[in-house]
């Protein structure tokens, strides 16, 4: 297996309950870490010494699921999306502090187990895609407004399912295209997977699985193959995980070795440093899986122990790991191939003293480390060296 150098830069533990993570633009101040855990959302700001604790909130009730995105125009700063057991949440952060911004209607009985945001008419406006897994069903939502005081969440359309809703996720069949909603139901021991896309007529179905090898426990999309366009990959039950194409038809076209107990978290993103996507894969044991794009080989490219089981896992845009854990934990790791090395950023330094001490240049740095703006650096960060 291919070395990698895995580092932690950031641990807390004490949320008390599962923790769900993402990455948003949601302070205006670079890319926030975001954890859910029981009924408080916490928003964390990179620092000196890696993240501090800005501002947290409580929702009111069972976080069961989060997403960042849905800015209210073009540019604004993103906001958090909140599935709750009964109906959907919308934060933002106003002077430093989290607010509540809208929420849709309640639904008794449907638990919001997942939420994806995609703009789905080409508007300019994210939507909402909400699974309950109390129902049998898929909602969509429309936000409403241009300022804070107008805000609100309607109900868009709603979509009857063969089951009960577990999952959702969304991806591209090629660039530029409509995006895809791909949605995972249960179907007594296992599940099901359907695939959505938004017409002017409603939703059309498009391709699908009626019954998969096994339950899905988590789901997410990448460019993972070889071919145009991105595929919808899921964890399963069974410990394995898969990789699928729609075109046409929905078909598996890749399966792990076997990872674990079971594989509740997955995310697909360009990690720091790499030129493609990688997928990463967490286990209740506490351990993470990558594998690079194209996927093609069934045992994974490396392996590192995280220590805790993992139950959500999301990349940041700068190409950080985001970790949720099963105990309460949640942290952030940067990784390096063989081919390179982390160096932590001292007092005075810029990308010019560090690129001269590597024999390597501002601009290799830069694209290494996905940096938006090569003038905010800070003693304590860590840059992956190509």
């Amino acid at each position: 297996m291919p070395l990698v150098t895995a580092e932690m830069v950031f641990s807390l533990f004490g949320l008390n309950d599962r923790v769900q993570v993402d990455w948003g633009r949601v302070t205006g101040a670079g890319e926030d870490l975001i954890a859910a855990a029981g009924s408080r959302v916490s928003l964390f700001t990179a620092s000196n010494t890696g993240y501090v604790l800005s501002s947290q909130v409580d929702a009111g009730g069972q976080i069961l699921s989060l997403a960042a995105g849905l800015p209210i125009s073009s540019g604004a700063a993103e906001n958090i999306v909140l599935g709750l057991e009964d109906r959907v949440v919308l934060y933002g952060s106003r002077q430093g502090a989290l607010v509540h911004l809208a929420e849709t209607q309640p639904e008794p009985g449907a638990r919001f187990a997942d939420v994806a945001l995609a703009d789905l008419d080409g508007d300019g406006r994210e939507e909402v895609i909400a699974a309950p897994e109390g129902m049998s069903s898929l909602f969509f939502y429309r936000l409403f407004g241009q300022t804070d005081a107008e805000l609100r969440l309607e109900l868009l359309a709603i979509r009857v399912l063969p089951g009960p809703a577990q999952m959702v996720a969304i991806f591209r069949r090629a660039e530029n295209s409509t995006p895809v909603v791909a949605v995972a139901y249960r179907r007594n021991s296992s599940s099901g997977l359907l695939t959505l896309i938004f017409t002017e007529r409603g939703f059309a179905e498009g391709p699908a699985l009626a019954e998969l090898p096994a339950l899905v426990m988590s789901l997410t999309a990448g460019d993972l193959r070889t071919g145009p366009g991105e595929e919808p990959a899921w964890g399963g039950s069974d410990g394995f995980l898969r990789i699928l194409e729609a075109d046409g038809a929905l078909t598996s076209v890749f399966t792990s070795d076997n990872l674990g107990s079971g594989i509740p978290a997955l995310t697909a993103g360009r990690l720091a440093g790499e030129g493609t996507v990688t997928l990463v894969a967490g286990t209740p044991e506490g351990y993470l899986f990558g594998y690079r794009s194209p996927v093609e080989n069934s045992a994974p490219d490396w392996a590192v122990r995280a220590g805790s089981p993992v139950n959500d896992l999301a990349v940041s845009g700068e190409g950080r790991l985001g970790l949720g854990t099963a105990d309460g934990g949640v942290q952030v790791w940067v990784f390096s191939g063989h081919n390179s090395l982390i160096h932590t950023v001292r007092s005075g330094e810029t990308l010019f003293t560090i690129a001269g001490r590597y024999g390597t240049t501002v601009q290799a740095i830069v694209d290494a480390n996905m940096i938006t703006d090569p003038g905010m650096i800070f003693p304590g960060q860590k840059l992956r060296i190509p």
